[in-house]
């Protein structure tokens, strides 16, 4: 099963990065590495690799002096948490453009785990924003994720909430930096990511597990998610306000499917055991929903969403009374009061007769990307 769905996407010319200072945070990360490998080939680039995983950043640049050895690079050991160490780190290297991809992405343990959730993928969004504006970034491209909409737990409710975030900072600060996220299903071959997974229990013999037969997620490839970030990052400039920008998928594929199709190209027969779904986990994912607007972006193959109201912008002082929660609330309490706060800012006036117009135009034109 292939991912993604449109030829369009061609590879990014990185020779459109020459002489940048890009700093990556989460840079050990799957997607943080293939971003630093991609960019380490354009000339005299500089790569400000960020990350609080210290053999991870080891293992990075080591990778990246054997493959890209002209490449410039400077390690930042760092959590997206701590502000002082941010602001250090992004005075001294002062890029001028940024690419966040620090997150904590595994539903589950964000469910067990909702404030530590909460402070890295929103809080560390707060932080990592302010830094940038105060270093004179030109560029910020957030990466989120498809569970950001419609969400069902706390990842995606802090994800949706960092999206909101770009454009509540836009508002109170009267930035000049261009601010866009990308949001993408599963990376196939990813940390996490339950193709090699599926891969280690088919090779040992099985069982393969799965928490449902009628499991369907989005995929794409790494090389895709890559393409997607850099070309955003070079059209974002085109845009006035804060974008997610959103890839034509295709279809969901099917985790059952996918599993059975592994093992019969690697001519295996084991035994599949359905565990049941875990805590926010759902059937199927949705790409946006009714509190958005969809429309073409200008990139081929992508689209352009926005909130359906600018009432929906998250502002810092609202983010800084979440952080203060996670102090004072634990468990079910902090979950509950965090999708409280997002539908306190989604749930707002129904939209006007012309706002349906548009927005049924706009779905139509998307019918083969949703359908």
């Amino acid at each position: 099963m292939a991912a993604g769905a449109d030829a369009d996407l061609k590879p990014v010319d990185v020779r459109r990065f020459e002489g940048r200072r890009v700093l990556i945070t989460g840079a050990a990360g799957s997607v943080g590495a293939a971003l630093s490998h991609r960019l380490a080939s354009a000339p005299g680039i500089r790569l400000g690799l960020l990350d609080h995983f210290d053999h991870g950043l080891l293992r990075l640049v080591d990778e990246l002096l054997e493959r890209a050895p002209a490449a410039q690079t400077e390690l930042m050991l760092a959590s997206v948490r701590d502000q002082g160490a941010l602001a250090r780190h992004f005075e001294a290297f002062a890029p001028d453009m940024v690419i966040h991809a620090a997150a904590l992405k595994h539903v589950h343990l964000g469910e067990l785990h909702p404030g530590e959730c909460i402070l890295t993928n929103l809080v560390g969004v707060r932080n990592v924003l302010a830094a940038a504006h105060s270093a004179g970034v030109e560029d910020f491209v957030l990466i989120s994720s498809d569970k950001a909409a419609a969400p069902s737990c706390v990842m995606g409710a802090a994800k949706r909430l960092a999206e909101l975030h770009l454009h509540g900072f836009a508002a109170e600060q009267r930035t000049l930096m261009q601010l866009s996220a990308v949001r993408f299903g599963n990376v196939m071959g990813s940390q996490g990511s339950v193709a090699p997974r599926f891969a280690e229990q088919i090779e040992r013999g099985g069982p393969v597990t799965l928490t449902h037969p009628k499991m369907e997620r989005y995929f794409v490839t790494m090389d895709e998610a890559v393409d997607l970030i850099l070309r955003v990052s070079a059209f974002a400039s085109l845009q006035r306000a804060p974008v997610t920008y959103l890839k034509n998928m295709g279809e969901p594929i099917s985790i059952l499917r996918l599993a059975q199709q592994m093992m019969a190209r690697g001519d295996r027969d084991v035994p599949i055991v359905v565990s049941g779904l875990r805590p926010g986990e759902k059937l199927t994912e949705q790409l946006f929903d009714e509190f958005e607007q969809v429309r073409e972006s200008g990139l081929a193959g992508v689209y352009a969403i926005t909130p359906r109201t600018s009432g929906a912008a998250l502002g810092t002082l609202e983010i800084d009374q979440l952080e203060t929660a996670v102090q004072t609330m634990q468990g079910e309490a902090l979950r509950v009061h965090v999708f409280t706060c997002l539908d306190a800012k989604l749930m707002l006036p129904p939209p006007t007769q012309a706002d349906r117009m548009l927005d049924e135009t706009n779905k139509a034109k998307a019918a083969r990307y949703v359908s």
